[in-house]
């Protein structure tokens, strides 16, 4: 969790990018599901302390969350990704 791993560094830290975050397959963008986004608490700690925030600021906010989650292994991170088309993306990328 996002909320309980700030400031602390682990050897091996183990990553789920769920289904908030998926590939349109056209473009290649990522993109946000709001509808499958259920962290409402995490918001709830931002400067603006507004509820109503578009969904280019939340994947701004979440892709944050996962870039923190994915620099915590000091040896190493395991990562799975639950979109197909943005896993195969993202193992594209590591292979090359």
């Amino acid at each position: 969790s996002i909320h309980t791993i700030q400031g602390y560094d682990l050897n091996y830290a183990g990553v789920i990018i769920g289904p908030d975050l998926f590939l349109e397959n056209r473009e290649k963008n990522i993109s946000f599901d709001r509808d499958r986004y259920f962290d409402r608490r995490g918001m709830q700690n931002t400067p603006q302390l507004r509820t109503n925030f578009t969904d280019d600021e939340i994947l701004a906010y979440v892709q944050n969350i996962y870039r923190v989650l994915l620099t915590r292994g000091i040896r190493g991170t395991f990562v799975f990704v639950v979109d197909d088309a943005l896993r195969q993306e993202m193992q594209s990328l590591v292979d090359e």
